[in-house]
């Protein structure tokens, strides 16, 4: 059997990734209208409903809050120009001085 091309194993990665994402966001709301079936029937039998979360309420809990289909809107601001006055030339008559000395970095201990 010969091995896949890098390019072809990218996109079958990608692809299942996306397939298990469905398939799990699937899962979450199929488990919260569980548990809302459950309060509709405490509520209709005038029952206290439930209010422990189950195992599979943490671990599902991460793929309810996936992030949005859509972008967030920012807001568009026209961009303007600023004239900015260049700074007067400064001739330096003074010789040339290193501002550090080249040494190893410090050793923190």
């Amino acid at each position: 059997m010969r091995a896949l091309p890098n390019s072809l194993k990218v996109l079958l990665g990608r692809g299942l990734l996306a397939i298990a994402l469905l398939f799990s966001q699937q899962q979450a709301a199929l488990h919260w209208l569980s548990h809302a079936v459950e309060a509709t029937q405490a509520k209709a039998s005038k029952t206290a409903p439930a209010t422990d979360h189950c195992d599979e309420c943490l671990a599902l809990a991460g793929i309810g809050s996936a992030p949005p289909s859509t972008a967030a809107a920012l807001p568009l601001t026209t961009a303007q120009h600023a004239l900015v006055a260049p700074p007067p030339l400064a001739i330096s008559p003074g010789l040339l001085r290193l501002g550090f000395h080249s040494r190893a970095p410090p050793i923190l201990g």
